[in-house]
């Protein structure tokens, strides 16, 4: 894996092989990772953008969406998404939502790898993990996968100045008409970039790279507000209120969530991202790493970075996970180059051995990576996520310069910190679920309000089955079961043969049936309903359970009776 723009290596044939397997596999899980989509669709803020897609299509201004960061550019392209599905929110949604958010993302991972020469491994490595994990909700999203792809620092583009400038000028453009959110960011992340990150450039290069990328975020608006000043009689004013200053009026006393990393909301079953993604979005800023990593893996690594006002301001699983996957990708190629690099990094780990001083200077760098993470994550307000990527970039920069032998130490003690918050997570969460969780609340319910009634039918025997499930209940009912039987599976037709006797001759005395049985098994409810009477019916209607208890007919006669809790009391069911 080369660095900066040295890369000399030919792509090869398992690659590009490798990268035509990875296209199939986006475009398979696309198509069938959608489901029909239905009117509760068309009420949510998908629905809302298949809407205003339709309404482009048939003849609409397309004006700006400043909470989302949607341009004019978005709305033609949705609109010919639309015309393309013939009106079909399906199929809409298979386009704008998978095709070109999740499955163009694993495909732009995979062309990145391309061009950075990764191994066929990594490169199916970071895109089953856009497409599995740090997954892109629609086409918005993958626009910073395909700015990381164009601006990366690789030979290609950097032997062709006139190609690199053109490049640096007409993507912050492009971007701006379509998404205005996503243009500052990038445009931010790439300024960062050229300016404390890239090696072996300079200064008038790096400055000259600035006011290109800025150049071309200008020209977006020049060229948007004139076209709008000429095709529709737009007067600037009105176009200032609807894409540039006057939108930002809707975020005044806008929410900025606090990231709270022990007490993560836990709805979705990615939750494990919420916890990760800090640790992740920070790894390629400590000192060591950022001094080991490609010029290539520091833009991947800014870009993500920089996006982190998306969860912050909306802490959750879909915002996430939907920016996660520069980060996912930077941490990937981070820890490869890592790899590449051990000879000299063991080196580095050796010179940097000073007893008297390491711990003070792991305490130091774990200062560092608490502080980045309690003021950025901690903030109620944006500047939470502006002095993050101050820290993170300053912690990176000024680490990896200065601190020379002191390195390994003071990157020791980030990363203690660094792993340790997802870790200490983990176990509070753990902690949290198994107090919050009612385990047995269903076999607790039940022997507080059938429990008496199998009391009253059992006639004092401790001997009873318990079928098919709840089997706690031996426990709480201080039963024991008269057969060896427990699991009343598919093919429990096997002990017929042994079970029937016993069922007829009543050394089963009682049968506690807490449900039906998942598989039927006609031989055994029959062999029950010709031996045994129904003695109580208790229906427990908060956990939608119903009890029978059965006994068996040898017993005598018994008083039946049909129950229910309602209001706390258990009455008879009418």
């Amino acid at each position: 894996m080369a660095t900066s723009g040295e890369q000399t290596e030919r792509v090869g044939i398992v690659r590009w092989a490798t990268f035509a397997g990875v296209c199939v596999l986006a475009l398979l899980w696309s198509a069938y990772s959608v489901g029909a989509q239905n009117g509760t669709f068309l009420t949510q803020d998908f629905g809302a953008q298949y809407h205003l897609a339709k309404m482009t299509a048939h003849g609409a201004i397309p004006l700006v969406d400043f909470e989302h960061g949607w341009n004019a550019g978005s709305f033609w392209v949705n609109a010919a998404l639309y015309a393309v599905a013939s009106g079909s929110p399906t199929i809409w949604y298979f386009l704008w939502g998978r095709l070109l958010g999740a499955g163009l993302g694993a495909v732009l991972a995979a062309a990145i790898g391309l061009r950075l020469r990764l191994h066929p491994a990594v490169m199916v490595a970071v895109a089953l993990g856009v497409l599995l994990l740090a997954t892109p909700l629609h086409i918005k999203y993958t626009i910073c996968l395909l700015w990381v792809f164009v601006l990366l620092p690789t030979g290609w583009l950097e032997a062709r100045p006139r190609l690199a400038t053109a490049a640096r000028v007409l993507l912050p453009a492009l971007v701006f008409w379509q998404y205005v959110e996503l243009a500052v960011l990038l445009t931010g992340a790439s300024g960062l970039f050229e300016l404390f990150a890239r090696r072996d450039a300079a200064w008038r290069t790096r400055i000259v790279n600035c006011v290109q990328l800025a150049g071309g975020f200008l020209l977006g608006l020049v060229v948007e507000a004139t076209a709008y000043k000429v095709l529709w009689g737009l007067s600037f004013a009105d176009f200032n209120r609807q894409v540039i200053l006057g939108q930002t009026e809707t975020h005044e006393g806008s929410q900025y969530a606090v990231w709270n990393f022990f007490d993560l909301p836990t709805e979705s079953g990615r939750f494990f991202i919420l916890a990760l993604y800090p640790f992740a979005l920070l790894l390629p800023f400590v000192p060591l790493v950022w001094q080991q990593i490609s010029d290539s893996t520091r833009l991947i690594a800014l870009a993500g970075l920089v996006l982190v006002v998306v969860p912050i301001r909306r802490v959750d699983n879909p915002h996430t996970t939907t920016v996660s996957a520069l980060v996912l990708l930077a941490v990937v190629l981070a820890v490869a180059e890592l790899y590449e690099r051990r000879t000299s990094s063991e080196t580095a780990a050796e010179g940097a051995r000073a007893p008297v001083i390491a711990l003070p200077l792991a305490a130091a760098g774990a200062l560092w990576a608490a502080a980045t993470l309690w003021i950025g994550f901690g903030l109620q307000s944006m500047a939470g996520a502006v002095l993050l990527v101050a820290l993170a970039v300053a912690g990176a920069i000024l680490g990896s310069t200065f601190l020379r032998g002191a390195t390994a130490a003071v990157s020791a003690g980030a990363l203690v910190v660094l792993g340790c918050v997802p870790a200490l997570a983990s176990v509070d969460h753990l902690n949290d679920m198994r107090r919050d969780a009612k385990s047995f609340q269903v076999t607790d319910a039940i022997t507080r309000w059938a429990g008496p009634e199998y009391e009253r039918c059992s006639g004092g025997t401790r001997e009873a089955l318990v079928m098919p499930n709840y089997l706690e209940l031996y426990d709480t009912l201080a039963i024991t079961n008269p057969t060896p039987y427990y699991l009343f599976h598919y093919d429990f037709a096997q002990y017929e043969t042994v079970l029937v006797p016993q069922l007829e001759d009543g050394s089963i005395p009682v049968i506690i049936e807490t449900m039906p049985l998942h598989t039927p098994q006609p031989w055994l409810t029959d062999a029950i309903h010709a031996n045994y009477v129904p003695c109580s019916i208790v229906r427990i209607e908060k956990q939608a359970t119903t009890v029978t208890i059965w006994t068996h007919k040898s017993r005598g006669s018994v008083e039946r009776r049909d129950l229910s809790v309602r209001g706390g009391e258990l009455v008879p069911t009418r």
